[in-house]
């Protein structure tokens, strides 16, 4: 629980800086422009352009808190479960490959209920406040009836590429803290 309130408050606290990047990574030449287009100089215009719009800085707010708050649950929960189970079946004598294997068995898993909720991000962070979408909820009705389950698993492996070795890391990293000084 203190993972998912952990997650939930990063997303509010970040939320507007989130917006803006991936407004600002979406934007292509009009050639290959592709959704809609928010042509922001640089962060703070990025900032101040969201702020008036009719989104302001919450656009995209509710999914977000979703996905850390799933994430965040799912990474300390997983690799916590995952530890105890493999050192109780005996594969490893114990220690760093017990955490190794734990930590990539966690990576896994947070990227598999992690990406539904950065493809809803997705699309609420790069339309125009409202045009496409209402809210989350209306984004995940939509995204289903057009283009099923599989649609929310957009990019599920380029995902894992990027938030797995941040995973692996972050849990051995912690779980070596925890052994070392607590």
């Amino acid at each position: 629980i203190n993972a998912e309130y952990g997650g939930a408050t990063g997303a509010v606290l970040g939320n507007p800086f989130y917006l803006v990047k991936v407004q600002m990574q979406s934007a292509a030449a009009r050639d290959i422009a592709v959704g809609t287009q928010h042509n922001h100089a640089n962060l703070i215009h990025g900032l101040r352009t969201a702020a008036r719009s009719s989104g302001g800085l919450t656009q995209g707010l509710s999914s977000a808190i979703c996905r850390v708050s799933v994430g965040s649950a799912t990474q300390l929960a997983t690799f916590t479960r995952i530890k105890e189970a493999v050192h109780n079946s005996g594969m490893f004598e114990g220690g760093f490959p017990v955490v190794v294997v734990s930590s990539l068995v966690s990576s896994v898993a947070i990227t598999m209920t992690m990406t539904p909720f950065d493809v809803i991000a997705t699309r609420m962070f790069n339309q125009k406040h409202g045009t496409l979408y209402t809210g989350w909820v209306d984004c995940v009705r939509k995204m289903y009836q057009i283009e099923g389950a599989r649609g929310f698993y957009k990019g599920t492996i380029a995902h894992y590429f990027r938030i797995g070795p941040h995973t692996i890391l972050t849990l051995v990293i912690w779980d070596r803290y925890r052994k070392w000084f607590l």
